[in-house]
């Protein structure tokens, strides 16, 4: 049974709807071997084990965007993101396990190995998808599609905007802060005084960050920038994270404080040349946490947090820091082996076969 911190602490919020698929509490580990390579104390919070058929920090905002969408009778659920998305393929993944549909707009990204093998996977679930040319003219798009869906079926979709970067998905997250904490008081550590994670529709960040202000720690919590600016900046983090805070007040919740621009901390250095582009650094990420701790970590958002810490390592020494890993750790290779190109539209195999 999954354990919710944000629940023990105030009952009063088991109102807020919820379809429990999460596997909480998620491991805290020392990440020892890197001490020696960095000289830092680094630990990692292991959101890679967050769901038994999909983890990493989707899995957290989708139980309660699920469980928003069922207590208002929604049959399908309309979500957002690039081909390789692993929150379209997490949405579509556990909107099949319970029973519902799924429909994705998606634009282009670089294509990768670990974006063809998401597209394989996705594959297996049969969404309806919409391809568009680039992420500017997405909100057009999402409006033409949506008006036309609305006309016809529409009282039975359930929005969920990209990331699940909404109020009740990112009430995932204050949650996840709470759970943390817990976990160190049990553990008898001194929790972290930087915490970093990797910030895309900055709902994980903005739930970090509101939960852990919530509870009156000063914690750091940096926000390491892999999209373009136009989609994660301090005003937009504000504003998610006092719409949650808002949210949680309507349920109930007592002194739940308002986020502030002095209290958001980016990391606009780690983008490189753009999202799903890898970066030199971010490579060095990746072969220091497999090669210390066994950490998986992949181009477009966990190398890149980390790759942030590594670029900190003279600004840091003697802190104890707290790597936030967001990737999916369950085992996708069923899924890929059980490709199906019936589950994709026609345009989705120019990708597969360029690869």
């Amino acid at each position: 049974m999954a354990v919710h911190e944000l629940f023990r602490r105030y009952p009063e919020l088991e109102k807020v709807p919820i379809e429990p698929i999460a596997s909480l509490p998620t491991p805290v580990e020392q990440m020892k071997g890197m001490r020696d390579a960095t000289g830092l104390d680094i630990w990692v919070k292991r959101d890679d084990a967050s769901g038994a058929l999909y983890g990493g920090n989707k899995t957290r905002k989708l139980e309660f965007l699920f469980g928003d969408a069922k207590a208002q009778g929604k049959r399908e659920v309309w979500t957002v993101g690039a081909i390789g998305s692993h929150h379209v393929l997490a949405t579509c993944i556990w909107a099949r396990h319970l029973g519902m549909e799924c429909s994705a707009l998606h634009f282009p990204q670089p294509i990768t190995p670990h974006v063809i093998k998401n597209l394989k996977a996705l594959s297996t679930t049969h969404p309806k998808l919409t391809l568009i040319g680039h992420k500017t003219g997405l909100p057009a798009a999402l409006f033409k599609v949506k008006l036309k869906e609305w006309l016809s079926t529409g009282e039975n979709i359930y929005y969920i905007p990209g990331g699940g970067s909404s109020p009740m998905g990112a009430i995932g997250y204050v949650n996840a802060a709470f759970e943390l904490v817990r976990q160190f008081e049990e553990l008898g550590e001194p929790f972290p005084e930087i915490i970093v994670v990797a910030a895309g529709t900055a709902g994980t960040y903005a739930g970090i960050l509101l939960g852990l202000r919530w509870l009156g720690l000063s914690t750091r919590v940096v926000g390491v920038r892999v999209v373009e600016r136009f989609i994660c900046n301090k005003p937009m983090v504000v504003h998610l994270a006092n719409q949650t805070a808002d949210l949680l007040r309507s349920y109930g919740a007592p002194k739940v404080p308002s986020i502030t621009m002095s209290d958001v901390e980016l990391d606009h250095n780690q983008l490189g040349e753009g999202y799903g582009l890898q970066t030199p650094q971010g490579l060095k990420a990746i072969e220091l946490a497999r090669e210390t701790h066994d950490l998986t970590l992949e181009p477009t958002y966990t190398a890149k947090a980390f790759g942030s810490i590594l670029s900190h390592q003279k600004q840091w020494k003697g802190k104890r820091v707290l790597y936030w890993h967001t990737l999916n750790g369950a085992d996708l290779t069923p899924l890929v082996e059980q490709y199906d190109p019936s589950g994709l539209p026609d345009s989705y195999q120019d990708f597969l076969e360029g690869a």
